[in-house]
């Protein structure tokens, strides 16, 4: 009868892991970071222009954890109004106008799938929407590409 014998180097399995688990963190910041900088880009490049505050006046925040990320892409532009102050960013967003020469003359962008977004309302909404698969998928591609090269 033949032996068999099958040795695990558990020690080489746990330095592995933990070689692993310590480029997932930076590899997980970048892939978001590159799908919070094209939101921004196409969100930007398809918000209403007039004067160009909104065009630039986006925000972002990124936080990784161990377990997770959080982004968060905001646009404000505060206007007096009769009186009042309100959030034009959410009014641009939100309503239904007509487009001025401005926001005519922008070409739209593509985002990171390829797909096309013209100028006009929900400027944020439609691309984060649109390109949702897109960004999934490069983050998925990036932990991957990080779980090989700490291998």
């Amino acid at each position: 009868m033949s032996e068999f014998n099958i040795e695990i180097d558990l020690m080489g399995i746990l330095s592995d892991l933990l070689r692993m688990e310590t480029n997932l963190k930076p590899a997980l910041k970048r892939a978001v970071e590159d799908c919070v900088d094209d939101l921004v880009r196409v969100s930007s490049e398809i918000a209403p222009h007039d004067k160009g505050i909104l065009d630039k006046s986006s925000a972002k925040e990124i936080l990784v954890s161990d377990t997770e990320a959080k982004a968060t892409v905001d646009y404000s532009v505060r206007e007096t109004y009769s009186g009042g102050n309100y959030n034009y960013a959410i009014k641009m967003h939100e309503g239904d106008y007509n487009l001025g020469p401005g926001s005519q003359a922008k070409p739209g962008a593509e985002g990171m799938s390829g797909r096309h977004y013209n100028v006009g309302n929900k400027y944020l909404e439609r691309p984060l929407e649109g390109e949702k698969e897109a960004y999934t998928n490069h983050i998925k591609e990036e932990l991957v590409r990080a779980i090989r090269e700490g291998y």
